[in-house]
C-alpha cells in the first residue's frame, strides 16, 4: 500500500479527528500572526471549554519554572512570550483533538511512545537553550505534536504501524521500516497532509515535515533543525526503553550548522529520563473538556 493508497483510507476513516468550529476559529487566528489581537484570542479561548484554566494549569506545573503564579493569558505571554503561548495552544488542542487512547495498534507502546514526544520537547528545549534562544519554550510545544503523523497512522490505519513497529523490533530503523511498509512514504509525508487539513502554522508544518528530513526544508530551517536533533536524541531514549537498537544516528551536518557539539548531545542524553519522568507527573493534557 503506498502513500496516495494510505491518504484515500484515512480520508474515508470516520475516526479522523474532526475539529469544531471554537478551535478551527483559534488555530485559524493563531494562523494568522500578523493580524492578531491578544484580547480577542483570550475571549476565543475563554469561551472555548475549560480551555483557558486548563492551559493556565499547566503553565503553573512546575515544569515552566516561572517565578510567580501565572493568572491570565496576557500573564504567560509576559513571561513565555506570545509565540511560545500560541505554539503551547495549539500543541494542547492536537493533543485533545488526538488523545493516545484514539490509537488502535496493538504493537506500538503508547505510554512509551508518548515519553519519547516528552523526550523530544525536553530535548529541543534545553538544545534551544544551548544556542541561547530566548523562547526555548517554543520548542517544546514543537516537540509535543512533531509525530502528528504517527498518531494519523495509529487511528485510521493501525495495521500499518504494526508492521512498521515489527520491523523496529528486527533492528529497522524507523524511517527505512516505514519506507519499506509504505512504498516510500514515511509519518512526515501524513502528518504534512494533516497540518494542510487542519490549516496549522507554516512553522509547525514545516517540522511535522522535515524532521526526518532537515536538509529539504524550506522555511523555519532553524526550528526544523532543532526538531531534528532533539528527535534524534530522544528517539535513543525510546530505544532503550524498547530494548531496540536499529542504529539510530545524529544528523552532523545539522549538529554543525546550529553549532551543536557531541558533548552538548552527551549532556541532554544523560540527564533526559529523569526530565521526562519529572515532566510526566508535572504535566497533564487531558484536563480540557469541550
Amino acid at each position: 500500500m503506498n502513500g496516495l493508497e494510505i491518504i484515500d483510507i484515512i480520508e474515508k476513516s470516520d475516526r479522523l479527528p474532526v475539529m469544531s468550529s471554537e478551535i478551527t476559529n483559534i488555530i485559524n487566528m493563531i494562523s494568522d500572526y500578523d493580524t492578531i489581537n491578544i484580547e480577542d484570542l483570550a475571549e476565543k479561548i475563554a469561551s472555548c471549554g475549560n480551555l483557558r484554566e486548563s492551559l493556565l494549569s499547566n503553565v503553573n506545573s512546575g515544569y515552566f519554572r516561572l517565578a510567580r503564579k501565572i493568572e491570565s493569558l496576557s500573564d504567560a505571554i509576559v513571561y513565555l512570550g506570545m509565540e511560545t503561548v500560541e505554539r503551547l495552544i495549539i500543541a494542547y488542542l492536537i493533543k485533545y483533538l488526538i488523545p493516545n487512547e484514539m490509537g488502535r495498534s496493538k504493537e506500538l507502546n503508547r505510554g512509551k511512545y508518548w515519553k519519547h514526544c516528552l523526550g523530544t520537547s525536553i530535548s529541543a528545549t534545553l538544545l534551544a537553550e544551548k544556542i541561547g534562544k530566548k523562547d526555548k519554550y517554543k520548542y517544546f510545544a514543537y516537540g509535543l505534536i512533531h509525530d502528528l503523523g504517527v498518531a494519523l497512522l495509529d487511528i485510521c490505519v493501525p495495521h500499518i504501524v504494526d508492521e512498521v513497529v515489527i520491523a523496529q523490533q528486527k533492528g529497522i530503523h524507523q524511517i527505512i521500516a516505514e519506507r519499506l511498509v509504505m512504498k516510500g512514504a514515511t509519518h512526515e509525508q501524513f502528518g504534512q497532509w494533516q497540518c494542510e487539513r487542519w490549516g496549522l502554522p507554516e512553522d509547525i508544518k514545516e517540522i511535522v515535515s522535515h524532521h526526518h528530513t532537515p536538509l529539504m526544508a524550506k522555511n523555519y530551517k532553524e526550528e526544523v533543525y532543532i526538531l531534528c536533533i532533539a528527535d534524534s536524541i530522544s528517539s535513543l531514549y525510546y530505544e532503550r526503553l524498547l530494548c531496540l537498537n536499529t542504529k539510530y544516528v545524529l544528523n552532523k551536518s545539522v549538529m554543525k550548522q546550529m553549532g551543536i557539539t557531541e558533548e552538548d548531545i552527551e549532556e541532554i542524553t544523560k540527564v533526559l529520563p529523569m526530565k521526562v519522568e519529572e515532566a510526566n507527573k508535572q504535566l497533564n493534557f487531558n484536563l480540557f473538556q469541550q
